[in-house]
């Protein structure tokens, strides 16, 4: 079970013209996760993480978008 240890992605990707999608592939052995998020501020690219441990991805990706949008999620 995963904790979501990241829910300002859920709550304020929204406020700031993001779309966030976490999607599990239960048919995949490996690599079930996969997070995306896109929107105006990433000026048409896509931030993308998959692998296994979401809760490590939802930081990782939190980690993209303050790298690429500084000051974006503060």
């Amino acid at each position: 079970m995963h904790r979501w240890r990241e829910p300002e992605l859920h709550f304020q990707s929204g406020d700031h013209g993001l779309v966030a999608i976490v999607k599990m592939d239960g048919e995949r052995e490996r690599r079930r996760w996969t997070v995306r998020v896109w929107g105006e501020p990433l000026g048409g690219e896509l931030v993308e993480w998959g692998g296994d441990d979401l809760d490590a991805g939802l930081s990782r990706v939190m980690a993209m978008l303050r790298e690429r949008v500084p000051g974006l999620l503060d």
